[in-house]
């Protein structure tokens, strides 16, 4: 029993031992690395197909500040990878932002952007894109987004988080849907919060009324283009009222 004891020691020794040279080894070499220099940035853009609202040149310009500190010239001692991250993940085109580097010094920047799902307009106002969430973004001019447009005669802006939450409910229904997305241009919201659509293809204006019942006003506005329009043609109506429930109107 004594030896099983003895060997069992040893054994925990040796494995203590083990543990104490990585640590150490992590040490040497975590102090290396923060004694280098940056080296190479190497920057991944996700979600940049029809979103390129920001490149890699101006995520760059992101990570020094608008070009005006030059990352080389910091150790990894004097920098820190979170605060890089903070400044890129500040910029509202970004969702995401992670940052890693490996033994030589390099940086390698993933960067997500967010995606736009419409654009909402204001007469007199500024537009701004709305995300999945409802969070807003800027128009910029170098980019413009093919997306939903937004008319809005009321003057207050919507609120997602309460009332308007059907209506971002409503947004990424239409986003989603790859038949809903290429048929419905734009959505004009009235003073009373009614909506009427426009389609991408025909002349038809579309009452959809109120942002309530929302899966059974999609299921009759798809029965209608597929079904009524088919059957009578593109230009067969003027007008649709999905405000009634459970009916199509056409006129």
């Amino acid at each position: 029993m004594a030896s099983k004891g003895k060997i069992k020691l040893k054994k925990n020794v040796k494995i203590t031992f083990g543990i104490i040279l990585a640590v150490i080894a992590i040490a040497l070499v975590e102090s290396i690395i923060q004694g280098r220099h940056v080296g190479n940035v190497q920057i991944t853009i996700k979600n940049y197909e029809n979103n390129a609202f920001l490149d890699s040149t101006e995520i760059k310009r992101l990570l020094t500040k608008n070009n005006t500190e030059k990352l080389s010239n910091f150790s990894y001692r004097d920098i820190s990878i979170k605060g890089l991250e903070s400044r890129v993940k500040a910029n509202l085109f970004v969702r995401e932002c992670e940052i890693a580097r490996n033994l030589q010094g390099d940086l390698f920047v993933d960067v997500t952007l967010n995606r736009p799902i419409a654009r909402y307009m204001r007469k007199g106002k500024p537009d701004f894109y709305l995300d999945s969430l409802g969070n807003r973004m800027p128009t910029v001019q170098k980019y413009t987004a093919k997306v939903l447009l937004i008319t809005s005669k009321k003057k207050n802006l919507p609120d997602f988080e309460g009332k308007n939450k059907n209506l971002l409910i409503l947004l990424n229904k239409i986003d989603r849907d790859k038949f809903l997305k290429a048929q419905i241009t734009q959505l004009d919201i009235n003073q009373y919060g009614e909506i009427t659509m426009y389609p991408q293809i025909g002349s038809q204006v579309i009452e959809f009324g109120k942002c309530i019942n929302l899966k059974d006003k999609l299921k009759r506005l798809k029965i209608f283009y597929t079904k009524i329009l088919r059957l009578k043609g593109w230009q067969a109506y003027n007008k649709l009222s999905l405000k009634y429930d459970h009916q199509i109107i056409c006129e």
